[in-house]
Order: structure tokens, then sequence, then C-alpha cells
């Protein structure tokens, strides 16, 4: 599988997640990559991190919710 960059106003828009969420969720979970001031992040590292907080929903007081 081929790795791929996503600039972060795509990953947002990718995961369909405000700011606040991502940095809070996703961004612990990740590396980004720094060009001056732009963050990219491997497409990869984004699918992973979305299946790793659906791996601890299981666990006790967290709740994921998919909403259309």
């Amino acid at each position: 599988m081929k790795q791929l960059l996503m600039h972060r106003v795509t990953a947002l828009d990718y995961l369909d997640m405000d700011e606040i969420a991502f940095d809070t969720f996703i961004l612990p979970h990740i590396a980004s990559l720094r060009f001056g001031t732009q963050a990219y992040y491997l497409t990869e590292q984004l699918t992973d991190a979305v299946y790793t907080l659906i791996e601890l929903s299981s666990e006790d007081g967290v709740h994921l919710h998919l909403v259309d």
C-alpha cells in the first residue's frame, strides 16, 4: 500500500472532525510532518487512529457513536 500524506485541513475534512476533536482524539495517536507552519499526516496513521478509538470504545467510560 502506498503511503500518502494528507494536509491537516484535508485530514479534518476526511475524518469529519473539528480541530478540537481532532487534536484531542486523533493527534495523540499519529506523527506529523511539518513544512514551515503546514502539518501533514500519513493516511494510514489516520485510519489506524480511528480503529484505535473504536477498540478503546469497548473500555469502561468510553462510548463511540457513529452519526450519518
